[in-house]
């Protein structure tokens, strides 16, 4: 069947996040929050192994994740099988342990025959799930095909009416009494088994009579020796491509579960339109940032934002505490999102895919102990420097706190004239009004690469002050 996550060959080697990135976005929180349950989850490394600027991966799992949103007996249907997959794991590590070892091919317990009734029962409940979904993307066709084929196979049929024929009407029971005595120390020193119950349910549970026992053999296959075996070989063998796509399940079910957070507050999300890379667009509208769902304390203001054609490097001033930080995590995680093939935090959005995003936050007290904040600072600019392509999106978040103002202003320009040259976008935070004033200079005496625009906090103004609205708009700074 393949995979869920690629519409092809999975690539080899997977694009690389700097650690530090990883650590600017938060994106170990923004994980954990989107995990699916306690028990199902990925980590950020397994999530980054998804990430990708193929447009083709990015379209296919928009298609998957807008089918999982349009079709509700879908997730369900997805959670069941994520399930039955933990279990059929489970169980085929146990058949693979016991392949060698005699006594364990003897060994029939009553909860193999359980297993079995189970995986019939849940594949044939997964196809008829199938059956009456309306699906449109690649991706779910081909899940529900495959499902579909192994219901109808002849090996299916073989099995299901093997097991109806022999295990047919049979019960658990549904009480057991039994005594015991105890000792001075009040430890049992013997049982008697007093009386067994019965009752009819509808739901049918197993019980097996001996020749039901003796008739497993034929069943399950001469060269099977144990009937507990064969039927974890069995199922083993059948689920084989079903369990390979646990990751992709979980990575759909957890993509859907930040859907449906935003969702719960009010929140608008999308699937952003996909431009192609030369373009190095990034237009949103309603932007928001997805850490601040986490907690729900913090006020959440939506802006918009609009690249220019080729590539721009926005240079966002404005007061502190004003949500500079807050802003520009949301221009970097709806990149973020929208390359994983998931939903992006606002209303409506186009946008390229890039190569790398590459972030520069400033340092942490803990980060320059030993080294000092400008070596720190300036080992930090270095490296972001040299992993970023004309395909980057660069996130610089007042880099340079260490030095006097000029210096900075020096600093800073030769970083941003660098970028510009080589047509690099993204966003440069800077309390600098110089640094955003100077822009027109700087383009007119480097009329190649990006451009340089300038954004910025509003502030509103009463008798008591200013206040920052969080609002950014495009403007010259205050």
């Amino acid at each position: 069947m393949g995979s869920l996550l690629w519409p092809g060959q999975e690539p080899e080697q997977t694009r690389l996040f700097p650690p530090r990135t990883t650590e600017d976005l938060q994106l170990e929180r923004l994980c954990a929050f989107m995990a699916y349950n306690n028990y199902f989850k990925l980590s950020v490394a397994d999530i980054l192994k998804t990430w990708t600027d193929d447009p083709a991966v990015i379209a296919w799992r928009q298609d998957v994740l807008r089918d999982l949103l349009d079709n509700p007996a879908l997730p369900e249907a997805l959670d069941q099988l994520l399930d039955c997959i933990d279990v059929w794991e489970s169980r085929s590590g146990a058949a693979r342990q016991g392949q060698h070892d005699p006594k364990a091919m003897e060994v029939i317990n009553l909860s193999d025959f359980s297993f079995l009734d189970s995986y019939i029962e849940r594949i044939s409940s997964l196809a008829d799930t199938f059956d009456g979904l309306t699906l449109r993307s690649e991706g779910m066709q081909r899940l529900g095909r495959q499902i579909q084929d192994m219901r109808n196979s002849q090996r299916f049929d073989r099995i299901r009416d093997g097991f109806e024929q022999l295990c047919k009407d049979y019960a658990m029971p549904s009480r057991i009494s039994i005594a015991f005595n105890l000792d001075a120390e009040l430890k049992p020193t013997g049982v008697k088994l007093l009386r067994v119950e019965r009752k009819q349910t509808k739901r049918r549970k197993l019980d097996l009579t001996r020749t039901a026992y003796n008739g497993m053999g034929s069943l399950l296959g001469k060269t099977v020796t144990g009937a507990g075996q064969g039927i974890n070989m069995f199922v083993r063998r059948e689920s084989m491509e079903l369990r390979a796509l646990k990751q992709d399940l979980i990575f759909y079910l957890s993509a859907l579960k930040l859907c449906r957070a935003w969702e719960a507050v009010g929140l608008p999300y999308c699937f952003p339109e996909i431009r192609p890379a030369g373009e190095k667009a990034f237009t949103a509208a309603e932007l928001f940032n997805p850490l601040l769902v986490l907690t729900q304390r913090e006020k959440i203001v939506s802006n918009d934002i609009s690249f220019a054609p080729g590539g721009e490097l926005l240079i966002l001033t404005g007061a502190n505490q004003g949500g500079k930080t807050v802003f520009l995590q949301s221009v970097a995680l709806a990149q973020w999102l929208f390359q994983l093939g998931a939903a992006a935090p606002c209303r409506s959005a186009s946008i390229s895919p890039a190569t790398e995003i590459v972030t520069v936050f400033a340092p942490s007290g803990a980060d320059f102990t030993r080294h000092g904040l400008l070596a720190e600072e300036a080992g930090r600019i270095a490296h972001a420097v040299d992993l970023v392509t004309p395909g980057s999106l660069v996130l610089f978040n007042e880099p340079l706190n260490s030095t006097s103002p000029s210096e900075n202003l020096a600093i800073s320009r030769d970083v941003i004239a660098a970028f510009k040259a080589g047509g690099v976008r993204g966003v440069w935070v800077t309390h600098l009004y110089e640094l955003a004033s100077g822009r027109e200079e700087m383009n007119r005496a480097l009329p190649w690469g990006s451009t340089l625009g300038s954004i910025r906090i509003v502030v509103a103004h009463d008798e008591t002050g200013t206040h920052p609205t969080y609002q950014i708009v495009r403007g010259e700074p205050e």
